[in-house]
């Protein structure tokens, strides 16, 4: 019988910069002691799909990951520290936030984490009525990676926030969150793009904020598409080949389908509605290419070769041709209409599929059940 422990490290080498997706190559690392000690991140040459991180199962330590392939099972990860916790994902790190409003980053392959502030420490916090811990933050996206060393924080996280959708920004060594003081509505969703970040509003205008600079609280309006684009509708603004486009969601608002009176401002009494009279789903997707230059913009009709993931946190965008079985020209989608999730019993997670551009179709991306009140399913981009 061989011996594949004692496989010489060259070789070892040669086999581990051939494998193309992460789950495979972590598998490679479990072999044994000699096979773990090339499975590290300068030795994966692959480029990675994104995951679909499932609802938390009841009083489980681990989290279950499955691929956006197939929706087929790629592992369990033990991550007790995002046990009970709203996880919101960005460049493969977790932004944990608890039902007693601490927060943190944690990697969920090394399990590093990295203290926030509190998020008492917003300037908003006590505006208006802070029902559900949970809802509070809306979006959190990072500048870079942060290093697995407390050395390495050269980087910036800005988030989403309140229950007027304020910026709002942490660089390591700050005690607080510090607020975007230019506000003019709403913000749906963030990127990070050549540097600095951009933000899309509920009125689809389109706001650069420059956390290096000058006036680091300041943010300038760069361009958008028309306010009529986004009545009632959810947007998401994506970086893809070096081009920035808003994709606008529609469906995701709730329905109410019966005369509910004022119950619809009473979070307590939404969250023990009848199920069976209210609703949401998406529809449509509608894509827009954005010129920031010189404020242009043009609805697409096609994604190209292009796939895109969009969800509760994720606005991610990935070439189909790299990854045998990712659909071109479609949209991967997971359910982010936030506000509900406390509404339904069983909580978020009924809205998940792939929409395809062409015949605008919806096809399921996962055929499970994976249900939230506070995490339902959200893509993830795993990294070392």
């Amino acid at each position: 019988m061989s011996n594949w422990a004692v496989l010489l490290q060259d070789l070892l080498i040669r086999i581990a910069g051939r494998i193309k997706f992460l789950e495979d190559f972590l598998s490679f690392g479990r072999v044994c002691r000699s096979w773990r000690s090339v499975a590290v991140k300068e030795n994966f040459k692959g480029t990675q799909l994104p995951w679909l991180m499932l609802a938390e199962d009841d009083n489980s330590d681990y989290r279950r990951f499955v691929t956006a392939l197939h929706g087929n099972p790629i592992d369990n990860l033990l991550l007790p520290e995002a046990k009970g916790k709203r996880c919101f994902e960005t460049l493969g790190w977790l932004v944990t936030l608890s039902e007693i409003g601490d927060m943190n980053l944690l990697h969920p392959i090394s399990r590093f984490k990295i203290s926030l502030p509190h998020i008492s420490t917003f300037k908003h916090y006590l505006e208006g009525s802070v029902v559900n811990i949970f809802t509070f933050i809306q979006k959190a996206v990072l500048s870079s990676q942060p290093g697995l060393s407390s050395k390495e924080n050269n980087f910036v996280l800005m988030v989403i926030h309140g229950s007027c959708g304020y910026l709002g920004f942490w660089k390591p060594g700050d005690k607080a969150w510090t607020t975007i003081e230019t506000y003019q509505g709403a913000f749906y969703d963030i990127t990070y793009y050549n540097g600095q970040f951009y933000a899309v509003n509920t009125t689809g205008n389109i706001f650069v904020c420059d956390v290096w600079g000058r006036d680091p609280t300041v943010a300038h309006l760069v361009g958008g598409i028309p306010r009529e684009m986004l009545r009632l509708k959810r947007a998401y603004i994506v970086e893809s080949k070096g081009e920035v486009l808003v994709v606008v969601r529609d469906g995701h608002d709730l329905v109410f389908l019966g005369d509910y009176g004022d119950e619809e401002e009473d979070e307590d009494a939404c969250s023990d509605l009848d199920e069976s009279r209210i609703d949401y789903g998406t529809s449509e997707f509608r894509v827009f290419k954005v010129d920031l230059s010189n404020r242009e913009w043009a609805e697409l009709q096609s994604l190209g070769d292009n796939a895109l993931f969009v969800g509760d946190n994720a606005s991610i965008s990935v070439q189909a041709a790299k990854f045998q079985g990712i659909r071109p020209n479609c949209i991967y989608f997971t359910d982010d209409c936030w506000p509900s999730y406390p509404r339904f019993k069983r909580g978020g997670g009924k809205d998940m599929g792939i929409y395809n551009m062409e015949d605008r179709s919806v096809a399921p991306c996962y055929k499970g059940g994976s249900f939230s009140r506070f995490c339902p399913p959200l893509w993830v981009r795993p990294y070392f």
